[in-house]
């Protein structure tokens, strides 16, 4: 190996050590607590003079709820909540929700593992002020119902499996209408909750339109490059998955993508909120896209409307709430790791197998061999290099020969002005010193060879959170303390 290779080994390690120096990993501070309002951290009754419950100390604890406290304080299955509007927060130890009665729709969904580093402060909510995350409109052969103007009845209980779930009915347009949703234990699914819904007494082909969010509330200090983020994101059945970002929607303009579609989401630089459909249920048959009003140079609003048809008087899919940690989406299933497509179109089927084999080597080494993530990347770097070496070396000595070569074609080209003269002269020297005369050009597609990975990880490192890092971001792990209950304010 020659001495260039040692060099360039050496000042990667210097760099990087300097940098841990300089850049240490942020560490939570001893006793930090989490600071939210006190719907999402105490237990109310409908009552508003209900005294609040204190927060269980283990995470066992705060995920097991009183039946005798819940039969106190909440409705049971048969009573309806008599105000429209009420707010309802299931706390999970990864999320925090928050579901209205009007409308039967999430209103605020906050990560609690990460912290907004904006202005705001406080942690990472995905809800802008204005509408609901979700909103829902009901389409049959005789009338459309906007649900988001629908005051629900909310029954609430636990499912067979123990899992936290709300049930939500109403009577829109002669029509019993119920959406449930459900929040699994599983932690493997911890940002992810079942929704299903039915419709009674339809007759024809009907259809539910699910409209996503109009943005996704910033949680970077650099809110223009958060913004600049801003897509949507669609999954054809039989087509790679493809993203569309705000800023290439005119305002007004609708574009019709059309289906079967797996999953349809909207995501900003780290953080990406979907709804995905059963693998074995009704897709989505199709989405459309409208471009926002624009307020400034950057387009921070858009549209996205999601049709999915009502078979058997029921729908329903999954959403996904959470950081594009690249394991948690790939558990999703469908492809809903593919969120945030890497490579251009044309270059999608080379770099994405490319990239999911870089992600799954570097999280293997930095998870098994307990490495931070620039350690990790200089091995990796040095992993390529010595894989390439032949080809460079092979590269190096055609090089060299052509570099000795160069006095003697000057040479000739100097003698000899004629140009079939000058061509045989030419020809004659590189045969005596037995180079090829394409060797310069083949001589560089050992240096095309890395090329795919390098492609690869710019597109995983622009927007992977994995990479980031929760304390290298700025973000502060808290403990589960939360209890998983639900509140009514």
């Amino acid at each position: 190996m020659d001495k260039r290779f040692f060099l360039a080994l050496f000042l990667s390690l210097v760099v990087i050590a300097i940098s841990q120096l300089l850049f240490p990993p942020l560490k939570p501070k001893p006793g930090t607590s989490l600071a939210t309002d006190s719907s999402s951290v105490q237990t109310k009754s409908v009552s508003s003079t209900s005294p609040a419950t204190t927060a269980p100390d283990t995470e066992e604890a705060s995920r097991a709820v009183d039946s005798k406290k819940i039969s106190s304080t909440v409705p049971t299955a048969d009573t309806a909540i008599r105000a429209p509007g009420e707010t309802t927060t299931v706390v999970t130890p990864k999320a925090i929700y928050k579901f209205s009665s009007l409308g039967a729709a999430p209103v605020s969904i906050v990560i609690r593992d990460y912290v907004n580093r904006s202005a705001s402060g406080g942690l990472v909510d995905l809800a802008a002020e204005g509408p609901p995350l979700l909103g829902y409109k009901l389409i049959t052969p005789t009338d459309t119902a906007d649900l988001a103007k629908v005051p629900f009845t909310l029954l609430q209980a636990k499912n067979a499996e123990g899992d936290d779930a709300l049930t939500y009915s109403a009577t829109v347009k002669g029509h019993a209408v119920t959406i449930g949703y459900t929040i699994p234990h599983d932690t493997l699914a911890s940002y992810a909750l079942g929704v299903s819904g039915r419709v009674q007494g339809l007759s024809g082909q009907s259809y539910l339109l699910t409209e996503l969010p109009r943005t996704l509330r910033s949680a970077e200090a650099d809110t223009i490059a958060d913004h600049r983020s801003l897509a949507y994101s669609f999954k054809p059945q039989r087509d790679h998955a493809r993203s569309v970002l705000f800023g290439s929607l005119d305002p007004g303009d609708k574009t019709l993508e059309p289906g079967p579609l797996s999953w349809v989401a909207v995501k900003n630089k780290y953080f990406v909120l979907g709804i995905l459909a059963p693998p074995k249920g009704t897709l989505f048959s199709e989405v459309t896209l409208t471009g926002g009003a624009r307020t400034s140079k950057v387009a921070t609003n858009a549209a996205a409307t999601v049709v999915q048809e009502i078979r058997n008087n029921t729908f329903g899919f999954e959403i996904y709430a959470g950081p594009q940690e690249s394991q948690r989406l790939a558990r999703m299933g469908q492809d809903f790791d593919h969120v945030n497509p890497y490579g251009w179109r044309f270059l999608q089927s080379v770099v994405h197998p490319i990239a999911s084999k870089v992600i799954q080597a570097l999280l293997w080494m930095h998870n098994r061999l307990n490495l931070t993530y620039g350690w990790v990347l200089v091995i990796l770097g040095i992993v390529v290099r010595l894989a390439l070496w032949p080809l460079n070396q092979s590269t190096m000595r055609s090089s060299l020969k052509m570099q000795e070569l160069q006095p003697k074609l000057a040479a000739a080209q100097k003698k000899y002005k004629d140009p079939v003269q000058q061509r045989e002269a030419i020809m004659k020297v590189y045969q005596e010193a037995g180079v090829s005369p394409f060797a310069g050009l083949t001589g560089c597609l050992p240096a095309l060879l890395p090329m795919p990975i390098l492609f690869a990880l710019f597109f995983v490192f622009q927007n992977k959170l994995n990479f980031v890092g929760c304390h290298s971001c700025g973000c502060t792990t808290y403990p589960s303390r939360i209890p998983s209950t639900f509140s009514l304010s």
